[in-house]
């Protein structure tokens, strides 16, 4: 039981105001609003957003996004497991807590996601962008066509694929969409995922990502530069080397102003390899990537990160299950074409580590970058989105920890579990029961 005093994302004003008087299409929005919506509330209230924004964001939240997070999870049967979370789940949310702005990530799910009509998953997208245009009219979306034609499958490649049975257990992810709150406003992001492409062409994802950015720098010539000097830090890695690539992102605004990402995964966990990510080899070295090391390095000792070489697991782990599991490592690049060389951003997988250790390395780091803050609320917020739970037990909150450095000041997000918040962990035992022999979400 929680503490009297203990606070309670659930008690969020803006988030029961709302519930007072939403009406939902389904039991399973119903679902998804009252399970994750008091999280979200009470992050968009500790992170300093006005009340408008508030009331907007979650607004939108529960007309645009909820609709295409697909059937409630109730187990681990007929769901389309999304590559989001270890635990198949379609939606996280995280903070960036260097500048106290809240995004969301989800994989959008549709009545046709994982049926014969789109095994894959290939299409939902477009019709949740299409939603999200209704919003903001200068979303762009010539970039993210140019890489989703290139990175994942067209309609004969997908019925091969079911035809044959080729996925097997792959990871069947292909696309996902994020957006970062600008306070009264956002902004979205594409990721795509060439695996299942790369299956089927027979071609490794790193040649699809970078022949794509490639083709693409005819338009953008300047991306030419930092694309070179990533591939070629990659190549130096040699036939045995523990990174491979595994993703692209790219903002959809104007090409000319957005980033391209390409992420690498890197299974030898260790500050050694954290160092040669985030220098790429040596080929970083000017005065911010220096600055930034020294934080990186910082954060290696506080977070005291288990060492070892290490595989990404078997796809999902089962809903309610406590994992006991490290994940590997993980950097982005960012392309720009205003920069002549690729910027490392790396990630701290601190999934199925302590939760209270973690949150107790993070106020360290928070209170000596001077975010006095953040590094008071930090904890209090944790205890609020999981009021019932045991946090000196809990393990899986925290799934990644981000960290870049620009414009002479370090950034920092935290990606965290964002499922059965609030009170919802212990009212779902009365919420009217939820069919669960219709597909999920993920």
């Amino acid at each position: 039981m929680a503490l009297h005093n203990v606070r309670n994302a659930s008690d969020t004003s803006v988030y029961k105001t709302l519930s007072s008087i939403f009406d939902f299409a389904d039991e399973d929005q119903k679902q998804w609003w009252h399970s994750t919506a008091p999280m979200f509330a009470d992050m968009l209230q500790a992170s300093g957003y006005d009340i408008h924004s508030q009331y907007k964001h979650l607004g939108i939240y529960k007309k645009y996004i909820i609709p295409f997070l697909g059937f409630y999870p109730v187990d681990d049967d007929n769901r389309w497991l999304s590559i989001l979370t270890r635990y198949g789940l379609p939606f996280e949310l995280s903070l960036n807590c260097s500048d106290s702005l809240v995004r969301y990530t989800y994989e959008p799910i549709n009545a046709a996601t994982g049926t014969a009509k789109d095994p894959f998953n290939t299409h939902a997208i477009w019709d949740s962008l299409s939603k999200l245009q209704l919003l903001r009219k200068d979303i762009d979306l010539e970039l993210f066509r140019h890489f989703k034609t290139d990175l994942t499958l067209n309609a004969d490649e997908s019925a091969y694929l079911l035809a044959h049975n080729l996925a097997g257990s792959e990871i069947k992810t292909q696309n996902k969409l994020a957006l970062d709150l600008k306070h009264g406003d956002f902004v979205v992001k594409t990721y795509i995922y060439p695996a299942l492409k790369a299956l089927v062409t027979g071609r490794s994802i790193q040649d699809l990502m970078f022949d794509s950015v490639h083709r693409w720098s005819h338009q953008s010539p300047t991306l030419l530069n930092p694309l070179s000097v990533l591939s070629d830090y990659i190549q130096s890695r040699g036939p045995e080397s523990t990174i491979t690539p595994r993703l692209l992102s790219c903002d959809l605004i104007h090409p000319s102003k957005s980033r391209v990402k390409i992420y690498l995964l890197e299974r030898t966990v260790s500050l050694p390899s954290l160092e040669d990510l985030w220098t790429l080899g040596g080929r970083l070295s000017d005065p911010s990537t220096t600055a930034g090391l020294l934080l990186v390095r910082e954060l290696w000792s506080l977070l005291q990160m288990p060492s070892g070489v290490l595989s990404y697991p078997d796809p999902y782990l089962p809903l309610g299950s406590i994992p006991n599991e490290q994940l590997p490592l993980m950097a982005n690049y960012t392309l720009h074409p205003n920069d002549p060389l690729p910027q490392p951003q790396v990630y701290f997988t601190t999934f199925g580590m302590n939760d209270m250790a973690v949150a107790d390395a993070l106020v360290t780091f928070f209170e000596r970058r001077g975010w006095a803050d953040m590094a008071a609320s930090y904890k209090e917020s944790l205890r609020g989105y999981y009021p019932h739970a045991d946090h000196n037990a809990l393990n899986y909150v925290h799934a990644y920890i981000s960290f870049s450095y620009r414009n002479n000041r370090p950034y920092m997000s935290v990606y965290l579990h964002s499922f059965e918040t609030g009170d919802y962990a212990i009212t779902r035992l009365q919420a009217p029961e939820v069919n669960a022999s219709v597909e999920i979400v993920s």
